[in-house]
């Protein structure tokens, strides 16, 4: 083992010696058209592996740039691409000083969800939002669960108040429609929906890229609400080390690294790492459970490597691992539980506890074909272990997800682009519930798909695609996608989508209620798949002389028409869940309108603001009378979001103020009179506060404070806290942030 490590050691030294020796080094500053610096900017050396992002202080160095011409790609959202031409000679540093020209929005940005190909913002037929990490450092958070509700219309949703597990909502419905994807691929399946999503650190994060709406035509069943799709970080653009660490006055302690040793020609590597404790015992409401969980700890390590090859051809591996150990409960349960998988407190009736134990990895690969045509293969391979209690109730689950993609692009004269696809999923998922009582379910889903962009004219763009899958226990499914685009000036843009969705479900790991509380769960037949039709509307518009630098305003109307969707019966028996398809005769509808706007002021403030308006619900048989309209629970009527930052880089200083509106929703209460609660929350908002200082190019400071109001619910989210092994216990009442106003202090080195 020692010989091993001690030659993996050498070659390490002695590809930094390669990297190190020769060549040239282009340096500088980037600054907007007010002459501020601008950080996190990032640089690329077109056709090479070489690159970086400026400092806290705006400035930036490249390092072993071979000898002769070279073009420079510089990207910032909010800013207009630049593309600058060079020369160096052997052993030059060469000074090269940027200024980038603000836009309100990034439509240059390059993006892949829409097409599952490289295109700016500007050219995409389907609506996309992205927050790159820019964005995500504005927010006092440290994962993605965090700093997701910060997208317009989209909700983090918490399931649980005793184990803390939550979702991701898009357009009010639920978390199991929207289909997250790792730089593309489909590695979260049924059980990380809900435990796995809190493993992905911002630090990892390069960009999100949100659809909403039904994407299946390219990424699946899963897809049938939207895409989160969350593109992790390159070793060409981070830093070569960044550490990141907080505290917070409730006990939560956060460490995130990344390090890129090898940034040179050839081959380029990422090693990233987050580490989270939180081992505080918190009990504002005096209910005598934890307001959050308790982790100790939980451990995510990512690394990916990238080769350079000619032509821009792709080649990229990544793996990453996640380790979580979670506990909320009594305070005498986490008072004695000592976070072992045989602690004989786990599944006790002597104090309430539920407890999480998650094992999870993740591969995924790309690579372009060495033929003359755009085809690349995309691999993918995930596994994940949850081994839990929930009270007395055992949950063990167990999967595997494994995917191919081969995808080839051909362009067929100047007006059409055809994106071809052969793609196949196969899925293994055990566990100890009713749902795999007669074995392991198994599912093997092979497909193909095409789509043909069609560039109709200057202004008016038309996709159109279909995909065919077929299904091992559901046979053929056919989900098709029709999507325009007209450019009816320079600043204003009309999109329209249309697409259907089909998908599988899973109650025991997509509703939490089923398996936490008193409440029996019946399965009242054998359980379709859900489909469901699209249809969606949006306008970009740009003000290119209102509020100073201008102001871009979008808005999307959007519809979802869902025939046999699983429905959560609450009502008929409140000591029973009963979950049935919708008959032929009765449908779910989610549809609304969504407004957001953004722009710059002087150069200085930078804001952004958004709501949405939904109306989610079902129309259900009422045994002897007509169909009756029903509200889905925790899906409010009214949601809003906001930013405004301002930046001073003559004090070094920065501040965002962030905040969301949330409208009353209904709740899944069983007897709200004894419960002493009620059967809808209030409405609440919440006001988030960070505040930055760069004490020189490398280190930044920052505090913090989340929910900066100090909001509360108004009702237990813990029913019958006193007696929780009794028949009307029920933890799955939450509708908002437990914990309370959260201080946050930490600092950040980059080199």
């Amino acid at each position: 083992m020692k010989t091993t490590l001690l030659i993996l050691f050498c070659l390490i030294l002695h590809a930094l010696h390669l990297n190190a020796q020769s060549d040239a080094t282009l340096f500088g500053h980037v600054v907007d058209d007010k002459g501020e610096h601008l950080p996190f900017v990032n640089l690329l050396i077109a056709d090479s592996r070489l690159g970086t992002s400026t400092d806290v202080s705006g400035h930036y160095m490249i390092n072993n740039i071979p000898v002769g011409n070279h073009t420079l790609k510089v990207q910032h959202i909010g800013y207009r691409d630049v593309t600058i031409e060079f020369t160096v000679s052997d052993k030059e540093s060469r000074e090269l000083n940027i200024t980038l020209q603000p836009i309100s929005i990034a439509l240059d940005q390059v993006v892949i969800s829409g097409s599952l190909r490289q295109q700016s913002l500007r050219e995409s037929a389907v609506r996309i939002e992205v927050l790159d990490a820019g964005f995500l450092q504005k927010i006092p958070s440290t994962n993605l669960m965090q700093s997701i509700s910060m997208i317009n219309g989209v909700q983090q949703v918490t399931a649980c108040a005793v184990c803390g597990t939550n979702e991701i909502r898009i357009n009010g419905l639920e978390g199991s429609n929207t289909a997250v994807l790792i730089d593309g691929m489909p590695v979260m399946g049924a059980l990380a929906s809900v435990y796995g999503l809190n493993g992905i650190p911002n630090s990892l994060i390069e960009r999100i890229e949100v659809i909403k709406g039904a994407s299946s035509t390219l990424y699946g069943a899963e897809a049938i609400g939207g895409v989160i799709n969350i593109i992790t970080k390159s070793a060409e653009t981070a830093p070569r080390l960044f550490l990141n660490t907080s505290w917070t006055d409730k006990g939560e302690r956060t460490a995130d690294f990344s390090f890129s040793p090898f940034k040179g020609r050839k081959v380029s590597t990422l090693f990233s790492g987050s580490l989270q404790t939180s081992e505080r015992f918190n009990d504002l409401n005096k209910d005598n459970f934890a307001d959050q969980v308790m982790i100790r700890p939980s451990v995510s390590l990512f690394n990916k490597w990238s080769i350079a090859r000619q032509q821009g051809r792709q080649a990229s591996f990544a793996v990453k691992l996640y380790r979580e150990n979670r506990a909320g409960g009594t305070r005498d349960f986490l008072g004695k539980y000592s976070y072992k998988p045989d602690d004989t407190l786990r599944g006790s009736g002597t104090y309430y506890g539920e407890t999480i134990l998650t094992n999870r990895y993740e591969l995924t690969g790309v690579y372009s074909l060495p033929v003359e045509k755009d085809i690349r293969i995309e691999l993918s391979q995930s596994g994940h272990w949850q081994d839990s209690y929930y009270g007395t109730t055992k949950f063990a689950g167990e999967q595997y997800l494994s995917f191919i993609n081969l995808i080839w692009n051909v362009k067929a004269g100047e007006k059409h682009l055809f994106t071809n696809g052969l793609t196949a999923r196969y899925q293994y998922y055990t566990d100890n519930t009713p749902a795999t009582a007669s074995g392991p379910d198994r599912s093997f889903i092979p497909g193909i798909f095409v789509q043909d962009e069609y560039k109709v004219s200057k202004r008016f763009n038309l996709v159109g695609g279909a995909r065919l899958d077929h299904h091992s226990k559901h046979g053929l499914v056919f989900s098709p996608r029709l999507s325009a685009k007209l450019n009816a000036s320079e600043q204003t843009v009309l999109r329209f989508n249309a697409g259907s969705g089909f998908r599988t479900v899973n109650i025991f790991t997509e509703d939490h209620a089923a398996l936490s509380g008193f409440r029996q769960v019946i399965l009242a037949d054998d359980l379709k798949p859900e489909k469901s039709w699209n249809l969606s509307l949006s306008l970009n518009q740009t003000f290119s002389r209102l509020a100073g630098k201008g102001v871009v305003l979008d808005a999307d109307l959007f519809y979802t028409r869902f025939s046999n969707k699983i429905i959560a019966d609450y009502e008929t028996d409140a000591g029973k869940i009963i979950y049935s398809n919708l008959s032929s005769d009765e449908y779910a509808i989610s549809r609304g309108l969504a407004v957001s706007a953004n722009g710059r002021v002087n150069g200085v403030f930078t804001w952004s603001a958004g709501v949405t308006l939904q109306d989610v619900y079902s129309y259900e048989a009422v045994p002897g009378g007509e169909a009756e309209r029903k509200t889905q629970v925790l899906s409010p009527p009214l949601t809003g979001t906001f930013m405004v930052s301002w930046d001073s880089p003559a004090l070094r200083t920065s501040l965002d103020v962030s905040g969301s509106i949330h409208g009353p929703v209904k709740l899944p209460t069983p007897y709200p009179e004894s419960a002493n609660t009620a059967p809808e929350s209030e409405t609440y908002g919440l006001i988030n506060l960070l505040a930055n200082y760069n004490v020189n190019q490398n280190i930044r400071l920052y505090v913090g404070v989340n929910n900066l109001l100090n909001w509360q619910p108004e009702f237990a989210p813990v029913i019958n806290w006193q007696q929780p092994f009794s028949a009307d216990f029920d933890a799955a009442n939450v509708y908002g942030p437990l914990s309370g106003r959260v201080l946050r202090a930490g600092f950040k080195i980059m080199i």
